[in-house]
């Protein structure tokens, strides 16, 4: 007998699905229930369910006898039914010496033992210099698909932020140094007294779980002050939101 497609709860929840579910699964189980890690008074008992729901349920598709109390019964024998079979369900399925063809032609969901493997981030952060205090520069960060979104891309657990510290703004991520990983923000970065006046240039890149890495944001950058105005940078291919002092720079 072909073997019944399978839905991910392997127990259909229709009733004509179900009725040949069972009967598949108990017409297998009967002819070799050894082949299923059972015995014979296992295949009695589903075999059993199986005449009782069949029964049941043809009852239920003849006018005559079909009505409240007949179909109150039907759905009774079935889930009388499905809590016995789910059991042995799960017994064939834990059970490694029981082949996963064995159990997919029962109509048992066989789990993947791989699971597919999350590939490195496409997107880059966004960073935003969202205020300068006294030797502190306050960054946040969004992904550049979803700006409005706090959240990070799939499969991404933390941000890198590294930073340079030049005379001016400096474009390139390879002369940066780590500062760290961070998973919750804002993220504040303290500096450096000896570097007033100086240029503070952040980039940022996502990383996985497995430590697979996305690629460099633009750069954001911000003169270091210690009680005195920020000057707020923007290098090539940033924007300068509006509002004043107090409103962000963004890599756009």
């Amino acid at each position: 007998m072909p073997a019944v497609q399978q839905s991910d709860s392997y127990i259909p929840a229709t009733d004509w699905a179900f009725k040949s579910w069972l009967l598949n699964f108990s017409t297998l189980i009967s002819a070799d229930s050894a082949r299923y890690g059972l015995g014979a008074g296992d295949a009695t008992i589903i075999a059993n369910h199986y005449t009782a729901y069949a029964a049941a349920f043809d009852t239920v598709q003849t006018p005559t006898t079909r009505n409240v109390s007949t179909i109150a019964q039907k759905d009774a024998v079935r889930a009388s039914a499905v809590a016995s079979v789910r059991v042995y369900a799960q017994i064939i399925k834990t059970n490694q010496g029981v082949d996963n063809e064995d159990k997919t032609a029962l109509g048992i969901h066989v789990n993947d033992p791989t699971r597919s493997p999350i590939p490195a981030p496409s997107s880059a952060p966004m960073l935003v210099i969202k205020g300068a205090f006294s030797g502190e520069h306050e960054i946040r960060y969004a992904d550049e698909n979803t700006p409005a979104s706090r959240k990070k891309p799939h499969g991404v657990i933390q941000l890198q932020l590294n930073r340079t510290v030049d005379a001016a703004a400096n474009p390139n991520p390879d002369d940066s140094e780590l500062v760290g990983l961070f998973t919750k923000q804002p993220v504040n970065v303290e500096q450096d007294p000896m570097d007033v006046g100086k240029t503070a240039s952040y980039f940022g890149r996502w990383v996985t779980r497995t430590g697979l890495f996305g690629p460099w944001s633009l750069p954001v950058a911000m003169t270091i002050a210690f009680g005195g105005p920020v000057d707020q940078q923007i290098p090539t291919g940033g924007t300068q939101l509006e509002g004043g002092e107090d409103q962000l720079q963004i890599a756009a």
